[in-house]
């Protein structure tokens, strides 16, 4: 493969091996398509420009991406931010995982809750049967005293 000319050119390298649109990429730095077409294509990019790109691209700063970028010296190195995505990937498991016992903890939680609404409604049904057990009782022993005292006399 001939050496890339232009940090324009390096540019496209980079937005391919990222799957990156160059609609997006255009959209995302604010920069014009016709700056990377034809005669453009070999003209020299601002610094503005590249400072733009770098803020919306940080990874070409990183691991010796910079040096290729501008130079064309050395390699393009995305490890890192493959690294970084299987650890986001991993922290999204995780998460997910979390998640999951959060749900299975709440739906424990909801059916011991549901299980004790349950148990005190039954406690409060049989106080009330208690209650009135014990008010027949006393009516029903009131009733004897009454009796008892009118055989006694």
């Amino acid at each position: 493969m001939d050496k890339i000319q232009t940090i324009k050119e390096r540019i496209f390298i980079f937005l391919d091996k990222e799957d990156i649109k160059r609609t997006t990429f255009y959209k995302e730095t604010g920069m014009s398509s016709s700056n990377f077409k034809g005669v453009a294509l070999k003209s020299d990019l601002g610094v503005e420009k590249l400072a733009k790109i770098l803020t919306v691209y940080p990874e070409l700063k990183e691991h010796g991406n910079l040096n290729w970028l501008i130079t064309g010296n050395g390699n393009l190195d995305l490890s890192q931010k493959k690294d970084q995505q299987t650890v986001d990937l991993q922290d999204e498991n995780n998460s997910e995982k979390l998640g999951d016992l959060l749900a299975n903890m709440y739906a424990q939680y909801d059916t011991v809750d549901k299980g004790l609404s349950f148990i005190q409604k039954k406690i409060a049904e049989l106080e009330k049967k208690y209650d009135k057990a014990i008010a027949k009782q006393n009516k029903d022993l009131e009733e004897i005293l009454t009796q008892t005292k009118g055989v006694v006399k």
